[in-house]
Formats: C-alpha cells, structure tokens, sequence
C-alpha cells in the first residue's frame, strides 16, 4: 500500500513542480485513509504468541465448559422424577464451577443444561450416576484455530449421539444439540452465547420446567 503511494505521488508530479495535480489529489487522500485504516488493523490484531497463547487458553476454558455441562447429565433421573422440574439445588454446584468461565453480561440462566436427554431418565437416580454410567451423548468442544479481528476466538460446543440403534457402521453419530460463544481474549471469559438442538435432538430430549 506504502509503495503504491508513493507512485501516485511520484505520478502526480511533472517537470520538476512540486504540486500535485488536481485529479490525482482524490485518489492520495483515498489512498492514505486506505493505509490508515489498515495499520489500524494490523496493530489491533494480536502478535503471533499471544494468539497461540490465546488460542491455547480458549481451548483449555472450552474443554473445562464441556466437561462441566457432561455433569448436568447426572441429574437427568431427578428431572424426570420430578415432572421434568429442574431442582435449583441441584443444579447449584455445577453453576458455581460453570460461571467463572463466563463474562458477567452471560446470563446465568443460559448456564443451566443446554440439553438433556430423555433416555438417560432410566438411569437410576441417586446422589450421582455410577462411574460405568454411559449417557446416550457427550459435549465435545470444537478446536478454535483462528483468532478473530475483536480479539475473540469463536468456541462451538457440539452434544453428539454416543449410542443409538440408528448409527451403524460407517455412519457419523447424531448432534443432537449445539452451543456457541467467543472467548474474549482481554477478559478471558466467554460471551455472547448462543445454544440450540437439531431436529433429531429435539425428538429426543428430555423435557425441563422451569423451577
């Protein structure tokens, strides 16, 4: 961009005249707000280690969200015996270890179960589901690889189908529910979040009341 300014304004000048012409001025000023607008750009982005950095620490945020929203799984006995009511003691702990993850402007009703699935409402319900307990999904966090213009990594948590008589051999298993959010790289904290079920997710989840 530098060098083909400095050709316009080499252009512009002739026989030894310092000015430049009228119909080329246009073009420098636009030319300039172009350079301008672009270093601007290039000193928002993060250097190369603090991006790697960044994404290294969203994927560890992300990885530790997933894992916390898998534990909501246990209380899928409780819901149903309780008329798909979502008891709020219940759910408190796993709120607790889910909200430092978060910036304060994500809601902490959109950190409750972003899905559960009604065949695990079989499962015996007790104070937790048993270690050989194998829900019918699992969250998996997508890896982040690029560091958006903000500053933010885009984070994509999938509820993928773990057993089902549908899936056979050489067939990928369902995602039944997704989540979104950016990893703030300043706050290192996740915002705008947004979830939703796929049309096989949503004939299969479980119904939740709220309290």
């Amino acid at each position: 961009m530098g060098a083909l300014l400095c050709f316009v304004l080499s252009a512009g000048f002739s026989d030894g005249q310092s000015a430049v012409s009228d119909a080329t001025v246009p073009e420098i000023s636009s030319l300039r707000e172009r350079i301008r607008t672009t270093e601007a750009r290039t000193v928002a982005l993060p250097q190369p280690d603090d991006a790697t950095r960044g994404l290294a620490a969203a994927r560890t945020a992300a990885g530790q969200v997933a894992k916390l929203q898998n534990d909501y799984r246990y209380l899928t006995p409780g819901v149903a015996a309780d008329s798909g009511t979502l008891v709020r003691a219940m759910s408190q702990p796993t709120l607790r270890n889910l909200i430092p993850y978060f910036a304060p402007s994500v809601h902490q009703t959109e950190l409750g179960p972003w899905y559960l699935l009604a065949g695990d409402r079989d499962v015996a319900a007790g104070v937790g589901i048993p270690m050989s307990f194998n829900s019918g999904f699992e969250w998996v966090a997508e890896v982040p690889y690029l560091v958006n213009d903000d500053s933010t990594v885009t984070v994509t948590w999938l509820a993928i189908e773990t057993r089902s008589v549908r899936t056979g051999a050489g067939e990928r298993p369902a995602v039944l529910a997704w989540a979104r959010a950016d990893y703030d790289l300043v706050r290192k904290a996740f915002v705008n979040i947004q979830t939703g079920r796929t049309v096989t997710g949503e004939a299969l989840k479980q119904e939740v009341k709220a309290p």
